[in-house]
């Protein structure tokens, strides 16, 4: 899940969670062209993150247990 939480005019973080454990990921921003493919790409190149669709809806996930712990506990 992506939140932006603005400390000004176009400026703050956008703050990426796991939608299992809650960690929470900041990416400063300070414009309206927030380059979220650009977070996104760092999340899944450099710090392991998975994108996964789950009952139809994306979710993210800070890793492969996470990611397995919330299919288990959510579908059946």
């Amino acid at each position: 899940m992506r939140d932006l939480e603005f400390s000004g005019y176009w400026e703050g973080e956008a703050v990426y969670s796991c939608d299992c454990c809650g960690k929470d990921v900041s990416f400063p921003f300070d414009s309206e062209d927030i380059d979220s493919k650009a977070h996104r790409k760092e999340l899944r190149e450099r710090l392991g993150w998975i994108t996964t669709k789950v009952d139809g809806e994306w979710h993210d996930f800070c890793c492969e247990a996470c990611r397995n712990k919330y299919i288990r506990d959510t579908t059946k």
